[in-house]
């Protein structure tokens, strides 16, 4: 075979045998705990589950599967990990003559998703690009294509590579029927190494979630390891010393076109640490021109802490509201996003600023608030000057005395804010709880869709519909093995989350009841928001119509009690 079988590899692996060489664990019910090797645990925080093959620390809040275990523990990458599991399991494997293998196979889906895009159907998907500015001499440079609407395109297309070549590259899934395609009707963006071969492809939809599709990790291919456009970008790196980090593909393709040729992309999941490890082996300073709305914001804070911890000097593009790089090269031009980038911000004074714009420091409230804040990223920060220009102005912004600051900064007490919904177990999580266990009943599934839940779990209940309407109900194993890491750590305290309920039926239908009431009242919210923003417009049909659904949907709440 190509590589080690992840499907037989994770069937066959004990992870409770695997973590155990690491952790004393003790049983704990149907479950065992033992305290966390990633941090120090004075009370066992760490469960692991036999049946689903997962791990969670409650306290670190580290997931995911027995791979992901033998990956951060040992400091292996994804193939590493495989491999040596496939060693102990007495699984063949054969590294050189399988990797080159499954380039070629690659190599032929991108020729295979190229041709599509000039076809006569492809259309669609040649309209979009062009819509997006992204011009017809640019599509061979970055390899963009199409995947046609149809279930096996590229199984017919590529079958005589045989069905072990396809399934380990993630280019067709199993289905009740066999396989089928994992890109349909999609616009294609290769992934390549920095060598410029094609590791793996992500497929963007026209309209509707999941906006992207993404290749799971693969002999070739470790989410969170690579880092888009950058076998393009490497000389201009080097040549202008430094490498603009932004988020998505349009992103890349946008700045490289505007002749920001340093730019790559961290593919739309959270900066990792292997990322900006590659970085920091073509330059040491980094300019990151993410969003500039509240997530891009977090990403942005937490990337400035892994790009400082890999040595690197950080600067951020501060873009203007409501603008991403691609918009912003499209609606402005090059000249445009270029002087963001010459503006770019010392990471510090970013920091400030942002404590400023999301804390109202004219208040004691906003003032302590922004103070926790602070305290939480002092510990980040390695560098004494830096420690101290931070306290200085710090201390600026919140009239308080420079000493005073970095005494609270320095002071022995140093307690870390709480992530928004990390610990929390309300009727979102238990409603996701019993989802990921594939338990909740048909009427809690209709019209499931992403953006009912809040954004940290959007992903994750994203790629659960995507698997289910491909045919199944996925298991957790198969959400672990989909999903990025930087989102195993959620689902997998999700997934290991304790309802604490003799009768779980009964626990199940208060869930649903809930959840269905929380969405409603969400939406009767948001509704209640517009009305009142047209009638300050003086838009008084629009406020009257507005108003009519609100009332209309607030008499089906009655609906939500439990049938």
């Amino acid at each position: 075979m190509p590589g080690p079988d992840l499907e037989e590899i994770k069937s066959r692996v004990d992870i409770v045998e695997l973590i155990a060489r690491y952790v004393a664990l003790k049983p704990s019910g149907q479950r065992f705990k033992g305290r966390c090797p990633f941090h120090p645990d004075d009370t066992p925080s760490l469960v692991v589950s036999s049946d689903k093959g997962l791990w969670h620390c409650f306290g670190c809040h580290a997931g995911g599967d027995a791979i992901g275990f033998l990956m951060k523990i040992e400091r292996l990458s994804f193939p590493e990990a495989l491999a040596r599991l496939a060693r102990e399991l007495g699984i063949e494997v054969r590294v050189g003559e399988g990797k080159g293998k499954l380039l070629q196979a690659n190599e032929q889906a991108v020729q295979y998703f190229t041709s599509e895009l000039r076809r006569p159907s492809g259309k669609r998907a040649r309209d979009y690009l062009l819509e997006r500015g992204i011009a017809e001499e640019l599509w061979a440079n970055y390899n963009l294509g199409y995947a046609p609407p149809g279930w096996d395109g590229l199984l017919r297309a590529l079958g005589r590579l045989g069905m072990d070549t396809l399934r380990s590259l993630g280019l067709v899934v199993p289905g009740e029927k066999g396989y089928y395609d994992r890109f349909r009707d999609r616009v294609m963006f290769t992934i390549c190494d920095d060598q410029g071969r094609p590791i793996a492809f992500a497929g963007r939809s026209f309209a509707g979630d999941p906006k992207y599709v993404n290749i799971p990790n693969t002999p070739l291919f470790t989410k969170g390891t690579v880092l888009y456009g950058l076998d393009l970008a490497r000389d201009a790196i080097r040549q202008s010393g430094r490498a603009v980090l932004v988020e998505g593909y349009t992103d890349v393709i946008s700045f490289q076109t505007a002749g920001i040729g340093e730019t790559v992309g961290s593919m739309g999941t959270a900066l990792t640490e292997a990322q900006a490890r590659l970085i920091a082996r073509h330059t040491d300073r980094v300019v990151i021109a993410y969003d500039r709305d509240a997530a891009g914001e977090a990403s942005t804070l937490r990337g400035l802490v892994i790009l400082r911890g890999a040595g690197l000097k950080v600067e951020v593009a501060v873009l203007p509201p409501d603008e991403d790089p691609d918009s912003l090269v499209r609606g402005h031009g090059a000249a445009a996003a270029k002087g963001v980038l010459d503006g770019a911000l010392p990471f510090h004074r970013f920091f400030i600023e942002s404590l400023a714009r999301r804390h109202d420091v004219t208040t004691v409230e906003g003032q302590e608030q922004a103070l926790e804040e602070a305290k939480a990223f002092w510990p980040e920060l390695k560098s004494v000057p830096l420690q101290h220009e931070l306290a200085r102005e710090l201390a600026g912004l919140l009239s308080l005395r420079e000493e005073e600051v970095w005494r609270y900064l320095h002071g022995e007490s140093q307690r870390t804010l709480p992530k928004e919904g990390r610990d929390r177990i309300g009727p979102e999580e238990l409603f996701l709880h019993f989802l990921i266990e594939g338990k909740l009943p048909d009427r809690a599934l209709e019209g499931l869709d992403a953006t009912d839940f809040r954004p940290e779990y959007r992903p994750i209940v994203a790629k659960w519909v995507e698997l289910w309407h491909g045919g199944k109900g996925p298991t957790t194993d198969e959400l672990a093995t989909e999903l990025p890491p930087d989102q195993l750590p959620t689902m997998t305290r999700l997934a290991l989350l304790d309802p604490h309920s003799p009768d779980e039926d009964q626990a199940i239908q208060d869930v649903v009841t809930k959840f269905l009431g929380l969405k409603l009242r969400r939406t009767l919210a948001e509704i209640e928001k517009q009305a009142r923003e047209a009638e300050a417009r003086g838009e008084v049909e629009e406020a009257r119509r507005l108003f009519a659904q609100h009332h209309a949907l607030k008499k089906q709440d009655p609906l939500l009690k439990r049938r």
